[in-house]
């Protein structure tokens, strides 16, 4: 399908939104518009159900050429969320204008632990394999991983990107990647507000002031600078019911490092899978 005819689905699909009554906004609370290129490993994720009636969108991480990762939640059983219907944009900076590429999906695999924990997720991430393998360029490559020895806390340079997601302010006819920086906290103080926050998990956010992602930042990569570069250290994966413009409330993420075996094992069994077909 030639880029025209995407970017017009695209607008049409925005537009048909805001007709149902479900406007789009930037839900990064306290951020502004990321320098052009500057997440080269961030997509953004089309999902539909199964009847096509309802779509919503998330963001993603580039693994490699054939692999995305992004939060678990993000494909909703109730809604029988088809992923061989879900559209990975790469390279986008501004929604409503041309991505560099719009892939298709083989599959989408959750660890058999992901589920619903109430007030939140456990075990909230998700892979995505993509039909085609991408080609890397400035504005589309893998994220940094983080390693064994890699350690993050409060004082860590620590930033979250996307696109935000349902809200009472329309659209713009684009709009670029928001990002935002944000601290990680303590777990001990974090689960004062999340009791139910496990070790696999991280907390960050803003302690002072109001920096969240919101409502429809699912997946969002949180990204920590190191000596390597900006290692993705986390998964968004949920908020506070109270909403995402509580002061001094944090987000709760996948913590990245504790599923390293899972990312690791699982695309390698993939992708042996479906090279015997």
């Amino acid at each position: 399908m030639a880029v025209g005819k995407l970017l017009a689905l695209l607008v049409l699909l925005q537009c048909s939104a805001a007709l149902m009554g479900a406007a789009v906004k930037s839900s990064i609370i306290g951020g502004g518009d990321a320098p052009k290129g500057r997440w080269p490993g961030l997509v953004y994720l089309d999902i539909t159900t199964d009847s096509g009636m309802r779509k919503w969108h998330c963001s993603g991480s580039i693994l490699n050429q054939k692999w995305v990762m992004t939060a678990g939640r993000c494909w909703d059983d109730e809604l029988r969320t088809r992923w061989d219907r879900t559209g990975v944009w790469v390279g986008t900076y501004e929604l409503g204008m041309p991505s560099e590429r719009y892939m298709n999906v083989d599959i989408v695999d959750r660890p058999p632990e992901f589920g619903d924990a109430g007030n939140g997720f456990v075990n909230d991430i998700a892979l995505i394999r993509l039909k085609h393998p991408l080609k890397f360029s400035k504005n589309v490559a893998p994220v940094i991983l983080p390693r064994e020895d890699d350690t993050f806390d409060s004082s860590s340079e620590c930033w979250i990107a996307g696109w935000g997601n349902i809200g009472k302010v329309a659209l713009p006819q684009t709009k670029a990647v928001q990002e935002v920086q944000i601290s990680i906290l303590p777990q001990a103080d974090c689960k004062a507000a999340y009791p139910t926050m496990t070790d696999s998990m991280l907390c960050a956010g803003d302690p002072k002031g109001i920096k969240n992602p919101c409502e429809g930042d699912y997946g969002d990569p949180l990204m920590c600078r190191t000596a390597r570069g900006f290692v993705q250290v986390g998964i968004m994966s949920y908020g506070s019911p109270r909403g995402c413009e509580v002061a001094g409330v944090p987000s709760i993420y996948t913590q990245v490092s504790s599923f390293m075996g899972y990312i690791k094992d699982r695309m390698k069994q993939l992708d042996e899978e479906f090279a015997s077909d």
